[in-house]
């Protein structure tokens, strides 16, 4: 699959999943009726300190292509946020138009961490069953993916 697709859909659902206040905050329409910075870094630290970005690897498009920071990818996805005029922001917090207002954003945080770094997908790699697990649904079975990580294979 397209890896732009999928970080696009990632960070769209995630963005879905953001609490109604913060969104009414971030939109500039909660109770202050005003829209501040702080709103912004609230929604980009629920974007970056889920597991969003977990299955994808950032390496700096310049240079030796050394791996991105979680800082370096917050203070883009913080920045792409700060890019998005208040009459976007707006129309978030709409019933009608917030998933596709919404979605819009979601692809210009893409947008901005595919010009800023190389995407690539991480391999998955499940855990192995322990000979001391005691069956069925246990940390690090065949049948729980809890115990399983993604791994970036160019480190």
């Amino acid at each position: 699959m397209d890896i732009t697709k999928d970080l696009k859909n990632a960070i769209a659902h995630r963005i879905a999943c953001i609490e109604r206040p913060y969104i009414n905050g971030f939109a500039g329409t909660g109770r202050s009726r005003t829209r501040n910075s702080g709103d912004i870094h609230a929604i980009a630290r629920k974007i970056t300190g889920s597991c969003v970005f977990e299955p994808f690897s950032f390496r700096w498009d310049f240079g030796n292509g050394e791996p991105a920071s979680s800082s370096d990818i917050y203070l883009t996805v913080f920045t792409a946020l700060f890019d998005i005029d208040e009459e976007d922001a707006k129309r978030w917090s709409s019933k009608t138009e917030g998933d596709v207002a919404r979605f819009e954003a979601a692809g210009d945080i893409t947008r901005a961490l595919m010009r800023k770094f190389t995407v690539t997908r991480k391999r998955y790699v499940p855990a192995v069953a322990s000979s001391t697990s005691s069956g069925f649904g246990d940390f690090s079975t065949s049948h729980s993916l809890s115990g399983g990580k993604y791994v970036d294979d160019q480190e």
